[in-house]
């Protein structure tokens, strides 16, 4: 255990260093601000701004979408450059196991993920707190944090990390590449209808209408929602387990 976690701490430091992620941060929350911010010119374009739990749900499923967009890409392929690098030849002439080394890669880029992602609620939580309605309970903040929370930040973060990191490791980086960006496309055009969304659709999707329904759809697909949280969930698995059972991936297999 503690060899996967000098493993995730290496990784979670390298990262948290690297100056881009904090330009997409930035980028994402002035983009969230002009959009989301209860204020008077936003509030007449969309009137529900001022229900908390609409405006954590709108801020990650549309910025918060950005946001993993700029984490896969800096995330991706991080077990494929140690190989490229040769850096994975140096960890298994220490007494690593090959468990130990995914574990700590997975771990390291999901910590990172989600303090990008943390930094984003946080920030938008203050923002609300300084422009939103005075009267909104502290159970309100905490059940809205909750939700946003179970529902689209920690599933999503982990399916887009354990992709980006994995399957690299199994299938060309530019593939992944390109069908994660249609992926990403797909959830971005997509809105919100009365019918159950597509499973694969991760920050939109009828999982994500748990923590707020539009007034003209209050119907909840919980079949749907099952079907979109195990599909985050299951690919991200998948791609571990996948990568985990590839032969010659680690010393003489």
């Amino acid at each position: 255990m503690s060899k996967m976690l000098a493993i995730t701490e290496y990784e979670y430091k390298m990262q948290i260093k690297r100056i881009a992620g904090w330009i997409v941060l930035i980028f994402v929350l002035v983009s969230s601000m002009m959009d989301c911010l209860p204020v008077a010119s936003n509030l007449a374009r969309i009137e529900f701004l001022g229900d908390i739990h609409y405006y954590v749900r709108r801020v990650f499923s549309f910025d918060g979408l950005i946001l993993l967009f700029g984490i896969f890409f800096l995330t991706a392929g991080r077990m494929v450059d140690d190989r490229k690098t040769h850096r994975r030849d140096l960890f298994m002439t220490a007494p690593i196991g090959k468990a130990n080394y995914i574990g700590g890669k997975l771990l390291g880029n999901f910590l990172f993920a989600l303090t990008l992602m943390y930094s984003l609620l946080i920030l938008s939580l203050v923002g609300f707190i300084c422009f939103g309605p005075s009267d909104v309970a502290i159970g309100e903040y905490a059940n809205a944090i909750f939700s946003v929370s179970f529902c689209i930040i920690l599933p999503a973060t982990f399916f887009v990390v354990a992709s980006s990191v994995m399957l690299p490791e199994l299938v060309d980086i530019r593939m992944v590449y390109l069908v994660f960006s249609v992926l990403f496309l797909g959830n971005a055009f997509t809105t919100d209808q009365a019918e159950p969304i597509p499973f694969y659709i991760f920050t939109q999707g009828d999982l994500a209408k748990l923590i707020w329904q539009h007034p003209k759809y209050l119907e909840i697909h919980l079949g749907s929602a099952c079907l979109n949280l195990f599909f985050m969930l299951g690919i991200g698995v998948l791609a571990i387990i996948l990568v985990a059972m590839k032969r010659r991936f680690w010393r003489a297999e």
